[in-house]
């Protein structure tokens, strides 16, 4: 069932994903307790799965056994039910929530008895906020209860932008959180032990106490990309917001404020002219765009052979979209919605479209059939490559445009003020 798992993972991943990054060491061997953020619904655990070598099992709500279109899923991961005092039965008895709390305990202490690793998100609910929420005790109290303690290993998840089909995702792995200190679950330990945890995730994501100061820092992490990338950097941005966190933390308000008008008015700027931040100063020279050249022109070719094959997938993509916006507007939930709901109807459409497929070409060249499904699939990735070559055109015809000393100048200024932004990989 892992290697199921883990291949379901992959290449669900690699579909959704147009990048899956893991960072940090790897995983210590025996039992593991694995303390994540939660910050995009099922898609979390999809990603941690399929960037680890060692498939988790989640502790997961119970109630999530009751939705029928996520019962396949489910257990395909194999999770470990947690009944929460409000899922049980109105008017349940406190010797009946007891007993549901422990029958979670004792199931994650015999997976820690097996050497397995446990999967679980102490913030109890996934969500959008700029902050962890406030962490439940139970992963603190699984740990210092269990008679096989398990190594406590935090990891956070970082994404470019949940929502949307296609864009990036970061797994960024810390060290094991000590707590051999701890004598076991006595009240005191349990708080000291989460506090750790909470202070772990938080330096391993893009959360932080103050909402402005990090959305603040988030923009200016985003101007300060160097060099054009065809992904984004979710490694090194997560990396900037640290450390330009703690530098705004250390600024007048008023200072802070005039900072936020100006990148405001950049990347209006960077709007009007569809250019991306790290655009900006690229000499885009002769060399550079003589190698450039003939691979876009090649891609381009390459897409236009491949575009019809594809284009009857695209009201299939539109109409999951679609519905997403329709059953939910919570930014945590939007992109579970759509690969699940990519997940139930593409296989229908696909099969609809072989269907017509079939009927329309002649008796013996249905061996064609599976080429242009093929070439469907390629029209994907060549359709994200040209929409790079058309930004680079755009970076290209922007390279002198009298606004850009004035940026490189800002940007200089910051990395002044703020030296240990220089100093990151």
């Amino acid at each position: 069932m892992s290697t199921a798992l883990k291949a379901f993972a992959r290449a669900t991943g690699r579909l959704w994903f147009r990048q899956l990054r893991r960072e940090g060491p790897a995983l210590p061997e025996g039992p593991v307790l694995l303390v994540l953020n939660h910050p995009n619904g099922l898609l979390d655990p999809l990603v941690v799965t399929a960037l680890l070598q060692r498939a988790p099992r989640f502790v997961a709500k119970a109630t999530l056994w009751k939705l029928l279109p996520l019962r396949p899923f489910i257990a395909l991961f194999r999770p470990i039910p947690v009944q929460r005092a409000q899922d049980l039965p109105e008017g349940a008895s406190e010797a009946q929530r007891q007993a549901a709390i422990q029958a979670t305990f004792s199931a994650v202490h015999r997976a820690f008895e097996a050497g397995e690793v446990v999967g679980i998100y102490p913030e109890g609910i996934s969500h959008g906020g700029h902050d962890l929420a406030p962490l439940k005790t139970g992963a603190a109290r699984m740990v210092l209860s269990s008679p096989t303690r398990p190594a406590l290993v935090p990891a956070g998840l970082v994404y470019g932008d949940r929502e949307l089909f296609r864009h990036n995702a970061l797994l960024r792995v810390g060290e094991p959180i000590p707590h051999g200190d701890l004598p076991g679950a006595d009240p005191e330990s349990v708080q000291v032990l989460t506090a750790r945890m909470r202070d772990a995730l938080r330096a391993l994501t893009l959360h932080g106490p103050e909402a402005e100061r990090l959305r603040l820092a988030q923009d200016i992490g985003w101007l300060l990309a160097e060099a054009p990338r065809t992904t984004a950097d979710l490694e090194g941005l997560r990396a900037r917001v640290k450390a330009l966190e703690a530098y705004l933390g250390g600024l007048d308000p008023a200072f802070r404020a005039g900072l936020r008008e100006d990148v405001d008015r950049i990347q209006a700027w960077l709007q009007r002219h569809g250019l991306r931040p790290d655009q900006i100063g690229h000499a885009y020279g002769l060399p550079e765009a003589a190698r450039w050249l003939p691979k876009a022109l090649l891609r381009l070719a390459s897409l236009l052979a491949c575009l019809p094959f594809g284009l009857p997938f695209w009201p299939m993509y539109r109409l999951v979209g679609w519905l997403a916006g329709r059953l939910t507007d919570e930014v945590d939930v939007t992109a579970t919605v759509k690969l699940l709901g990519g997940i139930l109807l593409l296989p229908l459409w696909a099969a609809g479209l072989t269907w017509l497929g079939l009927r329309a070409i002649h008796l013996g060249s249905w061996a064609w059939l599976p080429l242009g499904l093929l070439a469907a699939w390629f029209s994907l990735p060549l359709t994200e490559r040209v929409a790079e070559d058309v930004q680079a055109v755009r970076g290209f015809m922007a390279r002198r445009h009298p606004k850009v000393p004035a940026l490189l100048e800002a940007r200089a200024q910051l990395l002044a003020h703020c030296p240990e932004l220089s100093r990151l990989p």
